[in-house]
């Protein structure tokens, strides 16, 4: 019997949502966001207290260490994983299987400037260990689970009036999650859905005030 996926796709705001079928992925957002302010409060960085000025290793390994404690299933979670066709890591096995690799969607650096080289680690299909990339290294695996990608995304206070230099109002994680899957299709014509965005407020870093955390899964 051939396999059929099934979506269901509605419409926000001009915009497409799709609720897909793995439910893994989408419970990974809920739950992160669930501890994040949690393991925010916990974290005393060294560019600022706060989780958003760690490193992504950093920062994954102090929110899976959290999920663990706050729900058993985790307790079987992986990390770097070997491919099954050769000798790259994968961030991310779920307990039911599902690969996932991981980026921070962080715009601003801890001191408050820029982070030039985030929109290559995430958005470009011309270099290695992008988001695109292991969107693609997901899809072409061997795994015997569909995998997912985990977005981590940071963004000003609303009382904050410095923003991104253009566009700002498209700085959101609902646009940004819609355009990378989007890209995903467009570059490497693989069906790329957003799976869940869960938010978070009150972080405490001076400039990771806000964030979300969003899947996508890959088929």
């Amino acid at each position: 019997m051939q396999h059929i996926r099934l979506r269901k796709i509605f419409q926000k705001s001009g915009k497409r949502f799709v609720m897909t079928k793995n439910k893994s992925l989408s419970k990974f957002a809920e739950d992160i966001a669930a501890v994040m302010p949690e393991v925010d409060a916990n974290t005393e960085g060294q560019y600022g207290d706060g989780l958003g000025s760690e490193d992504e290793p950093q920062q994954l390994s102090l929110i899976l260490d959290r999920l663990k404690q706050y729900d058993m299933w985790y307790e079987d979670v992986r990390r770097e994983v070997s491919y099954p066709s050769n000798g790259g890591k994968c961030d991310v096995i779920l307990p039911d299987g599902t690969p996932v690799e991981c980026k921070l969607l962080r715009y601003w650096r801890a001191n408050g400037d820029p982070e030039d080289y985030m929109p290559k680690t995430v958005l470009s299909p011309f270099h290695s260990n992008t988001l695109m990339t292991d969107a693609y290294e997901i899809h072409a695996s061997e795994f015997n689970h569909r995998g997912g990608l985990l977005g981590l995304f940071y963004k000003r206070s609303e009382d904050d009036r410095q923003t991104v230099d253009n566009l700002p109002e498209r700085y959101t994680p609902e646009d940004l999650a819609d355009k990378i899957a989007r890209d995903i299709e467009y570059w490497y014509d693989v069906n790329a859905s957003v799976s869940n965005i869960s938010k978070v407020k009150g972080l405490q870093h001076s400039v990771h005030k806000r964030g979300a955390a969003i899947t996508w899964e890959i088929a």
